[in-house]
């Protein structure tokens, strides 16, 4: 059986994202075992284990601590033979770069930049012997910037370029990278933002309107589909338009 590993899992886009590969997966990767990551099991998570038990597994992690990261490196079960890894946790850090402590600014890089980098660094080396691939969530704020969010902006962009230089690197393996810059998506994370600034991000969209998980997905399958065998060290924004 194929395995899929996706971090932050539990909601969102990765909640999304593994909803979609057990109803509509890629023929290659159709009855694969999804290994899901989060520091919490939510109760939608919860009931896709139970439907699922044999095709969805639960590793509580909290990537802010590296410990978390040694604990999943040492689980060979799960690592050894990886086909598919969806680098989808992520935090923000939201104000103005004078007013974010130390420990914020640490804590999100530590989240969005390095704990995928030795996440990786794990998979890699069982992607190797038949290859695989790679899908790192990013943000537009890689490429546009968005005040007051300077160390979420700075993590993200390293991440992009963290996926162009792994295509580099390992395509010789048959190992694919590409990386994905939603624009702001209607997620817990999202839901704290001012109605305010919601309208602004909304009035910036062509499509007048915030994006959903849903949006994104369907880029995700084909992603680790076969029809893209030949891509790799891209890079794909689906903002509804706000960067047109």
């Amino acid at each position: 059986m194929k395995k899929v590993l996706i971090t932050g899992a539990s909601r969102g886009l990765g909640l999304a994202i593994t909803q979609s590969l057990l109803t509509d997966p890629p023929p290659n990767v159709k009855g694969c075992c999804i290994y899901t990551v989060a520091r919490s099991v939510s109760d939608d998570l919860k009931k896709l284990i139970h439907t699922h038990p044999d095709q969805v597994k639960f590793i509580a992690a909290d990537l802010s601590e590296p410990e978390s990261i040694d604990l999943i490196s040492k689980q060979a079960e799960i690592l050894d033979g990886v086909d598919a890894f969806i680098s989808n946790a992520g935090i923000g850090t939201e104000g103005l770069l004078s007013m974010i402590s130390t420990q914020d600014i640490q804590r999100c890089i530590q989240v969005n930049l390095t704990a995928p980098i030795l996440l990786t660094r794990q998979v890699v080396k069982g992607m190797i012997s038949s290859g695989g691939s790679i899908v790192f969530i990013s943000s537009i704020a890689a490429r546009t910037g968005l005040s007051g969010l300077s160390a979420y902006a700075a993590s993200k962009g390293g991440l992009l370029s963290f996926s162009k230089t792994l295509a580099r690197e390992y395509g010789s393996k048959g190992i694919r990278s590409n990386c994905v810059l939603p624009g702001f998506l209607e997620t817990d994370m999202n839901s704290q933002l001012p109605e305010e600034q919601k309208r602004k991000i909304t009035s910036r969209t062509c499509l007048k309107r915030l994006g959903h998980p849903s949006d994104v997905v369907g880029l995700i399958r084909f992603l680790l589909s076969d029809e893209a065998k030949y891509t790799t060290g891209a890079e794909f924004t689906i903002d509804g338009g706000s960067t047109a």
